[in-house]
């Protein structure tokens, strides 16, 4: 099974990026856009995993979870990887002041290295991806509409776990299914 694991978004967010997502749909830039559904913070992307090492996975889970509080994100602005100049993956940006989310996925990173999954070689930049850019038709138009979003919040929230999922890939795109919720605090 392919998994990785997230924070989730409320729905009213994904719904004010959605609207965004109207707006840069008008762009008509070459985009796969990411369905409200789809739409979370990815914490750690595991990739294929045999079905028995998930009760150690959720094992190591439950014990970085206890040791986390719940704790507000704010989600703002949008942006692009590798950069407006040259869009590839569009995203909203998540901000955390208080630095729990990056003792979260650092925690994460030495749990599941533990475990036997490899250390992410970039530096964690939370994002909730909007779209993948898939053609080059447009981009000036479309990084311009998304830097008109720079400023914009999205929302806050209070985060209270995180999800492990499980992603099916289908020719529409994937579709993603929480085999578990940890919440904060044990």
């Amino acid at each position: 099974m392919r998994i990785f694991i997230a924070l989730d978004i409320e729905q009213w967010i994904k719904d004010g990026l959605q609207e965004a997502v109207r707006e840069l749909r008008r762009t008509r830039a070459p985009v796969r856009w990411v369905k409200p559904e789809g739409m979370h913070l990815t914490l750690k992307f595991l990739g294929q995993t045999p079905e028995e090492k998930v009760a150690s996975l959720e094992s190591s889970l439950e014990s970085v979870c206890r040791d986390i509080f719940p704790f507000p994100v704010t989600v703002s602005g949008l942006g692009a990887f590798p950069g407006l100049s040259r869009p590839r993956v569009l995203w909203a940006g998540v901000e955390e002041p208080t630095g729990t989310m990056e003792t979260l996925a650092g925690s994460l990173e030495e749990g599941m290295l533990a475990l036997g999954w490899k250390k992410e070689k970039r530096k964690f930049h939370p994002h909730i991806t909007i779209g993948r850019v898939k053609g080059n038709i447009n981009l000036k138009q479309l990084s311009d509409a998304v830097s008109e979003f720079q400023g914009k919040i999205w929302g806050r929230q209070e985060t209270s776990g995180v999800s492990l999922y499980r992603s099916h890939l289908e020719p529409a795109g994937a579709r993603y299914e929480v085999i578990r919720f940890f919440p904060f605090g044990g």
